[in-house]
């Protein structure tokens, strides 16, 4: 009987916990709901592919721009502020009998699918020229044929054998980012740094102060002539503080330890996720005043941070639906990961990134502004 008891009393309390529930049956749906339609690939999706404009093989460069998955622009050159400026997938350079591809390697699915396209067309070509040079070797033989040589038999045979591809060309490929061989985690690299710092950032500011309220703590704060604005300027730069140790700590390793390739200024990498630390920071206050305990802030997890994840840079945003990227525009997270890829993948700097940074500002002060107005909520409570 004081088993059922128990059973019974914690059922009663969790049916008057509606954010308990809510978190366990409605939440993982809403999740799985998202993940699905994240994942659908439209089937429209075209890659960027500049063709240097010294192109001498029409006809692989006529293969190429029939290819329903190849947007094809013409360049001059292939180097990297060619490929940035024009956000190109790859270039490719045709020089007689050499075809030489450089993927920009910011996704390892694009540069795959590219070099199959690439491949393909460079089969058509040859097969079709292959097709045209035998025709035109069998035309020689046949004309040699009314006039009856006691050697036919044996020009035939020679002919034959010497008979190869007069365009046989040959594929070369060239990387900004990383190899042939990149890992799953070096593409991924700039998602999950930005990710984890976001993630750890919210968790921990908000725990924290949601432990200062049920201590009384930030009550009796309130009750002093202390302004809203300082006591939140204090928690920010007390744990910004610890947020820039934190960035400083997993940037380190991910690019010393874990050998994560850095083509532009590291600085900038250091920037870009203090900004978004402080976002996460900012946003760890916020929902702390929304929860009475640390179990019911742990509840928002699935609304902050499962969103962040998914439109982080793991699931390429550019491949899903339109509805979904401007989900994805509205998510601070985003512009970080966006910005760490142009740092870390393109090689660029701040000018490059300028619009990010911006974006990221202006969501410190709107979050710094609603931690104030939250606060006052709390002050009359």
């Amino acid at each position: 009987m004081r088993i059922f008891a128990i059973f019974r009393r914690i059922l009663l309390q969790r049916r008057e916990d509606k954010r308990s529930l809510a978190l366990l049956f409605i939440a993982p749906l809403l999740i799985l709901t998202l993940m699905y339609f994240l994942m659908q690939t439209p089937s429209n999706v075209k890659y960027r592919v500049g063709i240097d404009n010294r192109a001498e093989n029409t006809e692989l460069v006529n293969a190429l721009k029939t290819s329903k998955k190849l947007t094809i622009f013409h360049v001059n050159n292939s180097q990297r502020h060619t490929i940035n400026s024009k956000n190109l997938d790859a270039v490719i350079v045709i020089d007689k009998t050499r075809v030489d591809t450089t993927f920009s390697n910011q996704s390892i699915a694009s540069s795959r699918v590219i070099d199959g396209l690439v491949t393909q067309a460079v089969q058509e070509t040859q097969a079709k020229f292959a097709s045209i040079a035998t025709q035109n070797t069998l035309k020689k033989l046949t004309a040699q044929l009314v006039t009856t040589n006691p050697t036919l038999a044996q020009q035939i045979k020679t002919k034959l054998n010497n008979l190869q591809n007069p365009t046989s060309l040959s594929l070369h490929t060239h990387y900004l980012y990383g190899n042939s061989n990149p890992s799953t985690f070096n593409d991924l690299a700039p998602a999950f740094i930005g990710g984890f710092v976001f993630f750890f950032v919210f968790l921990i500011s908000g725990i924290s102060l949601v432990n200062e309220r049920t201590s009384g703590t930030l009550e009796r704060m309130l009750t002093t002539p202390v302004k809203r604005s300082e006591i939140v300027a204090g928690y920010t730069l007390a744990y910004g503080l610890l947020a820039l140790l934190q960035t400083a700590v997993i940037v380190s390793f991910s690019h010393w330890v874990l050998a994560v390739q850095v083509n532009g200024n590291l600085i900038w990498v250091f920037i870009i996720n203090f900004l978004l630390a402080l976002i996460a920071l900012l946003a760890g206050l916020l929902f702390s005043t929304l929860a009475k305990t640390e179990f019911q802030f742990v509840q928002f997890i699935p609304i902050v941070i499962v969103p962040q994840f998914l439109f982080s840079g793991i699931i390429n945003v550019s491949t899903m639906s339109e509805p979904l990227q401007w989900i994805a525009h509205v998510i601070p997270v985003y512009y970080a990961i966006q910005a760490l890829q142009v740092v870390i993948k393109r090689g660029e700097g701040f000018s490059n990134i300028v619009v990010n940074l911006l974006i990221l500002l202006v969501i410190s002060l709107l979050l710094y502004l609603l931690n104030i107005l939250s606060l006052k909520r709390l002050r009359h409570t």
